[in-house]
Parts: structure tokens; sequence; C-alpha cells
């Protein structure tokens, strides 16, 4: 569940959740199927005037949420009123649950239940210092090529695998799928999702495992720890080398677009008033994955729509849109 770092929203204008679906089916992208496939967890939100360890606050606002890298860019492209679908593993009790609140963002959920263990859980603490996430990874670190139908992956114009609990199980269960993923007509992008991740699985072998993929969308940090460099236009351009279009979203920085054998560019941050940093990430992923399927060549309008849906994430509380 990666986000870029900073931003804000402009405040909702006539387009509510309801309007927004109707007015996405004109929007580029429409007539394209997206396949999602990670994290499903569930999410609690605390937001805190406690500064240490120790404090007791009894005003900290704590809020339940449906998240995940995979739950939430899933709800983000449905509120986009694109056709998606998403795969995940939740616990054995939860997959009703899970399933009404994807099917009310518009997405099509095929949840594996998981009767070993329960449902992903993230904790994230935010206070006037910043922001803290903490995740047992549960049941979506179990997630597999094998969990993925064939049928959904050969139908779709575009398969997108996100999610820190999923990606960081190891180097071979990403490289598997990264295969699944490939094994149809579609493009695929990946979201890295935490550099946590990239270091739990190694960066030289979370690189190798991405062979093929076509785009690939981490924040700053995740490039830098992918890359080991510090500055972030030198990280692009060594990305480009593994994978050819590489999208990096860097909060109120906008986003850097690298593409192999072209020089960096940038795309502004959409203006936006920050009320939750969490799922920006996954929202601005989902606003470009979609108008790229139509129009790959015009990347940097792709970047562009996606800072919008990532601004209009952060005037939310949660990583998914509002219903």
């Amino acid at each position: 569940m990666s986000t870029p770092q900073g931003g804000s929203v402009p405040a909702p204008g006539p387009g509510d959740a309801r309007a927004g679906r109707a007015v996405a089916g004109r929007r580029r992208g429409a007539g394209k199927r997206f396949l999602v496939v990670g994290d499903v967890l569930d999410g609690v939100l605390v937001h805190t005037a406690a500064h240490r360890i120790g404090v007791h606050d009894p005003t900290a606002v704590i809020r339940h949420r449906p998240t995940g890298g995979g739950g939430d860019t899933a709800a983000w492209l449905g509120w986009l009123g694109a056709e998606v679908d998403v795969v995940a593993r939740v616990g054995v009790d939860d997959v009703y649950r899970h399933e009404r609140a994807l099917e009310d963002a518009g997405v099509r959920a095929h949840l594996r239940y998981d009767a070993m263990t329960s449902t992903g859980v993230v904790v994230s603490v935010r206070n006037d210092d910043g922001l803290t996430a903490m995740t047992d990874p549960a049941a979506s670190g179990r997630i597999s090529a094998e969990d993925v139908p064939p049928s959904l992956v050969a139908r779709a114009d575009i398969v997108h695998l996100t999610g820190a609990a999923m990606l960081g199980a190891g180097a071979d269960r990403l490289a598997e799928l990264v295969a699944c993923a490939r094994s149809g007509p579609a493009r695929v992008s990946v979201d890295p999702s935490s550099a946590v991740a990239v270091d739990a699985v190694g960066a030289a072998r979370f690189l190798d495992a991405l062979a093929g993929v076509d785009v690939l969308l981490p924040n700053r940090p995740e490039a830098l720890a992918l890359t080991g460099e510090t500055d972030l236009d030198t990280a692009v351009r060594r990305l480009t080398q593994v994978v050819p279009l590489v999208v990096v979203t860097a909060g109120a920085d906008g986003a850097l677009i690298g593409r192999r054998g072209r020089s960096v560019h940038r795309v502004p941050a959409t203006p936006a008033a920050v009320v939750d940093t969490v799922g920006a990430g996954d929202a601005f992923a989902a606003g470009f994955v979609r108008a790229w399927a139509t129009d790959p060549v015009r990347v940097g309008a792709a970047a562009q729509e996606g800072t919008r849906v990532a601004a209009r994430a952060l005037g939310v509380v949660g990583g998914r849109p509002p219903v």
C-alpha cells in the first residue's frame, strides 16, 4: 500500500462517488479490462496527539477500514468506471464482508479464503510528526500464482500486481506472479508497495523478478531502495534498464517518468488538502493505468490523471474512494 509523500486535494466538486462512476465511463480507458492481484487487508487508522510510547491519548480518532494495495487500487479503478477484477486472499470468516465492500466499489471480487490464518491487518498511526504503519501479512502473505484464475488473465488488458504483504513474500513468489500475469495478452504493471518489501526480498532479486514487466510504479523510497541510489533521477534511469517505463510518485513534487533511452520527465502534482495519505499511491496507480491502458503513448497525460486521482484520495480517510 504505497503512498506518495505530501500533496493536497481540492474539495470534492459536484462529482461525488456515484457521479464519479457515471462520468468515468466516458473517460479514457472505457472498454478496457483490468485485473488487480494483491493485498486485501483490514485497516486500523489512528490519528493521535501522542508523541511517545507510554502516553494515553483519550481523544485519539480511530477508524476501521478495508484497505490493502490490491483492494484500494481496484476500488479506485471501479470508482473511475473501469471494468475490474481483483484476486486476493483473506481469512475464512471475512470473505463476505470484503466481497461486499469491493462490490460496493464496482469491483468483481475473487477472494480466496484461508482457513489456516486470518485476514491481514495494517495499523496506521499518524500524528503531527508523520505516519507509522505496522502490517501483519497473514493471509495476504500466502497469495500465489495458483490463486489467479487463468481465465481472468486471458481476458485482461492490464494485470496490476501490488501489495507489500504479497510482494514481500519472496523473490520466487514474485517471479511466479509476474510470469502468471504475462501468460496472457495483457500488459503488466507492478507497484512495489513498500521499501520494506523491497528490503525483505532484496533489491537485486526483486529487480530480477520483474523481467518482462511493462511499467513499474514505485514511490520515492521504493525507487531508492530498489537501486541503492540517493538521487531520484539517477534511480529512475537505472530502473529503466530493467523495466522500459518507470513512473515514480514523489508527493508534492508530482511524478517522474522514465523511459528507456530518454530523459527523465516531471509531471506536477495536483493541488490537494491532505486529510489522510493512506492509499494515495494506490489511487495514483489506478488513475495512471486506466489512462495508459487506452493511450500508452501519452504517458505524461496518464501520469497527470494519476496525480488527479491521488489528490482525491488524499482528501478522504482510508485508502478507498467514498461510496
